[in-house]
């Protein structure tokens, strides 16, 4: 059976590549582009210093997963909550409600992988973006809602 990559063509990505700083507070390096990928996916690296978070919000186009690579995630999907140390794992399929938020003294770091890629693609545009109402428009343009802030 011939078997072929899913990359358009082999890479190495530099450590020091170019990081994305959202309005949120979140700081966003994208290590797999929808280009590099061939579309099959996206793969972000995601740091967030304590307390910040991401609204809630429903990815219609993708199938998330987030490994914890450090710090710890209050992470809320459906109408759960649950706390996602260092080595967890989560998965979202898509139209899945979810967000997450930092919940110790110290910042987190995530991978945060898309199935099929595009994600990067609204990542990139929404780091040009200031305004909260601007963002749910770019959202929506890219097949996510933004429902609103987290449950405290």
């Amino acid at each position: 059976m011939l078997m072929t990559s899913l990359q358009t063509r082999p890479y190495i990505l530099d450590p020091e590549a170019e990081i994305a700083r959202l309005p949120s507070g979140l700081q966003v390096s994208v290590k797999a582009t929808t280009i590099q990928t061939g579309g099959s996916f996206n793969l972000l690296e995601v740091a967030a210093a304590p307390g910040t978070s991401t609204p809630v919000h429903i990815h219609y186009a993708e199938d998330v997963a987030v490994f914890v690579v450090e710090g710890s995630l209050r992470v809320f999907f459906g109408d759960r909550e649950i706390d996602a140390e260092a080595g967890s794992y989560a998965f979202f399929p898509r139209g899945t409600p979810h967000g997450f938020r930092v919940r110790t003294g110290a910042p987190a770091r995530a991978l945060y992988l898309t199935v099929p890629g595009g994600f990067d693609r609204f990542i990139q545009e929404r780091g040009l973006w200031t305004e909260a109402s601007e963002g749910v428009a770019v959202a929506a343009r890219y097949g996510i809602e933004i429902l609103g802030p987290l449950p405290e």
